[in-house]
């Protein structure tokens, strides 16, 4: 018996697990060539409500991070050095209603403009209300020049009762805002 061969397209594909991940890095290439003026910002620490906090929430709301996807898109209005090139919108976020649940909130995308090369704490504060004086859900401090930077939050929680979702990048860059409530 002679061994039998198996044509080219029969072979298992060894590469084929970096298929996701090689059209992942062309589609953000292809964005950073598309959007000139956008870099994006990488963290020297990025944190998001410690687990024993999303425990609680999941505890009243009956919402786990999984389950909490934002599915309407809102625009943060530019205001001071939260801005993009184009200064027409200083981010956005996806959020969705969850009847007596509250609201969830997704990702939280946010667009600062350094003039200069500084250090800055970037957050995002929900308003609600439990916390009407506002609550830091998330944040990551920065070290960067010069430029237009943008950075990806992903909140993914359900607020009751939440009246808005601000971003910062310190106090001294202002702050903007999507009411909800």
């Amino acid at each position: 018996m002679w061994p039998v061969s198996r044509p080219s397209h029969a072979s298992p594909r060894r590469h084929a697990p970096y298929r996701g991940w090689l059209a992942a890095l062309l589609i953000a290439a292809a964005v950073a060539l598309l959007v000139p003026g956008i870099r994006w910002a990488t963290a020297s620490h990025s944190t998001v409500t410690s687990q024993a906090s999303l425990a609680g929430d999941v505890s009243r709301t009956g919402m786990t991070t999984a389950s909490c996807r934002g599915v309407t898109p809102a625009t943060f209005p530019p205001q001071g050095f939260i801005t993009g090139p184009a200064h027409t919108q200083g981010g956005h976020m996806w959020w969705r209603s969850m009847g007596t649940a509250g609201v969830c909130v997704g990702t939280v995308v946010e667009k600062v403009w350094y003039t200069t090369a500084a250090t800055k704490t970037w957050k995002v504060i929900v308003y609600s209300a439990a916390h009407p004086g506002g609550q830091t859900v998330a944040h990551a401090t920065f070290t960067l020049p010069r430029g237009f930077y943008l950075w990806s939050f992903r909140i993914r929680r359900a607020f009751p009762g939440l009246s808005a979702v601000c971003i910062t990048a310190d106090l001294s860059f202002g702050a903007s805002c999507v009411n909800l409530g």
